[in-house]
């Protein structure tokens, strides 16, 4: 059976941490990855990620993720240095696009940063049950129906996803074949694959709808819950670490360190 969730059961230091301590170490690492546009200091940030990710022992699960990252890498590669246009050094002319060594490492820089959010976020996920991620999000003063509602999109994403391949292989199975063709005449192939999703989802939907109203799910008052999540040594020791990096990394921007283009992020 293939697999869908997120989380991703094993047995690491990372997976045992609460929750609010990794969500906090999650905005960190997005405010580390802002802080600097020189690539040699991003990949010190994305190093600092990966060497979390083998901590946690997840980052072979992955590879789905792994293609797009690539990709977006690329992507900035290619399009920043046409509009960031600034620097002093010129790599090459092309009519009337010039392309400066600058921007190409601002470039370099930008593509490294959002693989090291991107990054943080996976780990985040494959290492928080979406139960403990509720109950998180509740104790840091969150309404329990935004909490539910964030829970939610991550509970039930793989789910879609599940059912979406379902009826992938169903269709194919009956002679579909989305392999061939142009880009619209695969379009064109995917409309009976992507109604009976809809339908699908639709049909969870008002099942999930019914099965919070019969629980209680808009009672006012205080809401207990059967998991218990608990701050000890280690969460403080890693949020504090977090916090002091994030201080450390903004006074070395605010004083000229780890920047290509100073005037901007």
């Amino acid at each position: 059976m293939p697999k869908y969730a997120l989380y991703v059961e094993k047995e690491s230091i990372i997976h045992k941490i609460d929750p609010r301590a990794k969500l906090s170490w999650v905005l960190c690492v997005f405010i580390w990855s802002m802080t600097f546009n020189d690539p040699l200091w991003t990949l010190m940030i994305f190093i600092i990620v990966f060497s979390i990710g083998l901590i946690s022992k997840t980052l072979k699960e992955f590879k789905f993720a792994y293609p797009g990252m690539i990709s977006l890498f690329i992507m900035c590669l290619i399009l920043w240095p046409l509009f960031r246009r600034i620097g002093n050094i010129i790599i090459f002319e092309f009519g009337p696009l010039i392309f400066y060594k600058e921007a190409f490492l601002y470039a370099l820089a930008v593509g490294i940063r959002l693989c090291a959010m991107i990054l943080a976020g996976l780990i985040f996920l494959a290492t928080t049950k979406v139960e403990d991620l509720e109950v998180g999000l509740v104790k840091i003063g969150l309404p329990y129906s935004i909490a539910f509602g964030i829970s939610g999109v991550f509970r039930f994403i793989p789910t879609l996803l599940g059912d979406g391949q379902l009826i992938l292989s169903a269709q194919e199975a009956r002679g579909l074949d989305l392999r061939s063709g142009s880009i619209f005449s695969k379009l064109r192939k995917a409309v009976p694959i992507i109604a009976p999703l809809l339908v699908t989802t639709f049909r969870r939907t008002g099942e999930l709808a019914m099965a919070m109203e019969s629980r209680g799910f808009s009672i006012r008052g205080k809401r207990t819950s059967i998991i218990q999540i608990k701050f000890i040594k280690k969460d403080y020791l890693f949020t504090i670490f977090s916090i002091i990096l994030t201080i450390i990394f903004i006074v070395l921007r605010i004083i000229g360190y780890g920047a290509i283009i100073p005037q901007v992020l």
